[in-house]
């Protein structure tokens, strides 16, 4: 009678999967509760680095095309100290800073 009613193998599937889920929530919401916000967390954190990393090389990007399209020198020193100082703090760790311009 239920498979008749439920015309797919894919809906069966998946109510057999939510009667299980219903059931485990039932007896164990704790696990259940605490799965789902450490997976809610992960992608959370996730996004924010992510986010974060990107706001970092685009600082670091800017920084570099200033350093570039002047033509002032000390601007130039200022601007290669605070790249220094970006590269030093940075949250992926230190990189090799060069003012010959080969590994910015």
């Amino acid at each position: 009678m239920i498979t008749s009613w439920l015309s797919s193998y894919r809906t069966y599937c998946l109510s057999v999967a939510f009667a299980h889920f219903v059931l485990f929530t039932f007896f164990l919401p704790n696990v259940v509760f605490y799965t789902i916000v450490v997976v809610i967390m992960f992608v959370v954190l996730y996004v924010w680095i992510d986010l974060i990393h990107t706001i970092e090389e685009a600082h670091r990007m800017d920084i570099l095309n200033l350093i570039h399209t002047s033509s002032c020198q000390e601007t130039i020193d200022i601007l290669s100290f605070e790249l220094h100082l970006h590269d030093q703090n940075s949250i992926a760790g230190h990189r090799p800073f060069h003012l010959d311009g080969i590994n910015y």
